[in-house]
């Protein structure tokens, strides 16, 4: 199964790359890791395909004379052209995205990529620490990911280990039941705007369960695995 790790950001996705990776290898899966991003200075994973080999946002700078965002764009479109390495007898391939994640999904890098890879699921990191206020605009992102690459998504809730218990009981109720986020009195109009939006996305999209992860301790790695199998699976429930 090719993974492709999703994610705004500082959400999460090298740390998830390198433990998850380490966990599957702990149940006895074997595992290889590629680096999609050519703007990383460090992964802290040792990767078996490393795009930064073939170049980085650093060198277009300076070989095209552009600013960094001219540079990623320009990476991003050289990185839809490359082809991967295949794996024989390998169960999972863990792959890291470049950080900066809407020029990767809006341009042609993401969806060519997607394209190239059999049997694909996507897992969209979104950050719990910064997502509190804003799940429902975290989730709508996710969606877009999902639409526009095409492929199956695993959305996450990751850093379930920066928040306190009852924060994490909060949260989890509001995953069983989105609408107690605006069961609240006196609710604003960006309340409002939020509730007829979750109305219709429940209208268009399946209900999905989201696992709190912690990329950090592990916690969650395990429904993490038993989805990522359901998703394939015509007989998975993923509610």
């Amino acid at each position: 199964m090719n993974i492709l790790i999703l994610g705004p950001a500082g959400s999460g996705k090298s740390l998830l790359t390198k433990n998850f990776g380490l966990y599957l290898e702990s149940e006895g899966y074997i595992v290889k890791y590629l680096n999609l991003d050519p703007g990383v200075l460090k992964i802290p994973y040792k990767a078996d395909f490393d795009i930064r080999e073939k170049f980085t946002v650093e060198k277009i700078m300076r070989s095209e004379g552009l600013g960094p965002n001219g540079a990623i764009l320009k990476a991003m479109d050289m990185l839809a052209d490359v082809s991967f390495p295949s794996f024989n007898g390998v169960d999972f391939t863990l792959i890291d995205t470049p950080g900066q994640l809407e020029p990767f999904i809006f341009r042609d890098a993401g969806r060519k990529i997607v394209e190239k890879l059999d049997d694909c699921v996507c897992i969209f990191i979104v950050d719990l620490t910064a997502s509190k206020q804003n799940l429902v605009g975290f989730y709508l992102y996710s969606l877009v990911a999902k639409y526009t690459l095409n492929v199956e998504t695993v959305i996450i809730l990751n850093k379930v280990d920066l928040l306190n218990r009852n924060e994490i009981e909060k949260v989890k109720m509001i995953l069983e039941n989105p609408l107690l986020l605006f069961e609240a009195e006196g609710r604003s109009l960006r309340d409002e705007l939020d509730f007829e939006v979750a109305n219709i996305v429940r209208k268009f999209f399946p209900v999905q369960r989201i696992p709190l992860v912690s990329a950090k301790t592990w916690e969650g790695f395990n429904e993490l695995l038993t989805m990522l199998y359901e998703v394939k699976c015509v007989c998975g429930d993923l509610t």
